[in-house]
């Protein structure tokens, strides 16, 4: 975990730490996920999660999405370093001072 964020550099890769891939993600019209990653929740479509919060489409030992290629456009729009992304990490911005 990143306990302290200075610089975009500071930020793990994408594909280092799948937090991301915990979030309850509703799919939208038009999203191509296979029907075995999906799950309803009070008439919503969602990808489905496994016990521990984590998107199904994520591999456990890589931390890769298994349906990279297809994945839901709420995936497709996350950037690395937004707002979400840092609270997620649970990261503090530290301004950095400029001369």
């Amino acid at each position: 975990m990143v306990a302290h964020i200075t610089t975009p550099s500071d930020l793990p890769p994408c594909a280092g730490c799948g937090r991301c891939c915990h979030l309850v993600v509703e799919l939208r019209a038009g999203d191509g996920v296979p029907e075995s990653f999906v799950v309803e929740h009070d008439g919503v479509r969602c990808m489905e999660q496994r016990g521990d919060g984590a998107c199904m489409a994520l591999d456990p030992l890589t931390n890769l999405c298994t349906i990279y290629d297809v994945r839901p456009h709420t995936c497709r729009e996350f950037n690395r370093g937004e707002a979400l992304c840092l609270r997620i990490l649970g990261a503090a911005i530290t301004p950095i001072a400029v001369r």
